[in-house]
Order: structure tokens, then sequence, then C-alpha cells
């Protein structure tokens, strides 16, 4: 009867380590999207204030399009643009997110080609660190890119 007892206190005892083992691995992936989808918002709410990035995206339209020799008369005022709205967005997750968000948005128009559309996305990668802010250099994934 003691052994009954005792398995029974056992048995009890692995049923509520599992039961508490997988409600904490559930809130912790809640809490987890919840965090997600609060820097997701932040994001975008520092990126609407730094007005879309559109300077940079015009920096970045006309790098990509454009000579050497007209670059650099074009885009000093441009570059400068850029970098003021850049340094707005606190975050510098919330920089690169912009940036690829700029990206996204010159590919899905689908003027650019080969060429011009690698070097706009190297362009885009190495803007933070034109511009001197953190992080230096943005890793931009884009889907279909090529």
């Amino acid at each position: 009867m003691a052994k009954v007892m005792i398995l029974g206190a056992i048995s009890l005892a692995i049923l509520f380590m599992a039961i508490t083992v997988s409600s904490s691995r559930t809130i912790s992936i809640t809490v987890s999207e919840e965090v997600e989808n609060q820097q997701s918002r932040r994001c975008q709410q520092q990126i609407q204030q730094a007005q879309q990035l559109r300077s940079c995206q015009q920096y970045l339209r006309q790098r990509s399009q454009s000579s050497e020799e007209e670059e650099a008369d074009q885009s000093r005022g441009d570059i400068q643009r850029c970098c003021q709205q850049l340094q707005q967005i606190q975050d510098p997750q919330c920089r690169c997110e912009g940036l690829r968000q700029v990206v996204q948005q010159e590919q899905q128009r689908g003027e650019l080609q080969g060429r011009e559309r690698q070097q706009m996305l190297q362009t885009a990668q190495n803007l933070p660190g034109l511009c001197r802010v953190s992080p230096q250099r943005c890793e931009i994934q884009t889907r279909s890119w090529f």
C-alpha cells in the first residue's frame, strides 16, 4: 500500500512538472510575439516620423541609375537629407528595417534591372556607415530580388 501511494505521489509530481513546463513555454512564446509586435509598431512609427526615408529612396534611385559624373552633382543634397532622416530613427534595428522597406518598394516598382538592382542593394546596406549612424552596415534580405 505504501508503494502504491509513493508511486501515485511521484506520478502526480511528474504530471505537475509537465504541466508547468508546458504552460511556461506557451507564456514565453506569447510574450516573445508581443515584444516583436511592439518592436514592429515602434519601428513603423519611427520610420513614419522620418518621412518614410523618402530622401534615402531618392538617393538610392539616383545612385543606381546615374553615371558617376552625374552622381556627384545630383546626390549631395539627397545624401544629406537621407542621413538626417536616418538620424531621426532612434533604434538601429529600425533604421535597417526602414532601408529594407525602401529597397522593397523600389523592387516592386520593377524599373531596375540587374546591375542597377545590385547597386541599389549594396548602397542601401552601406548607407548607415556613410551617414555615420549605427549599425555601420545593414544586412538587407529581400524576397525574389534577383
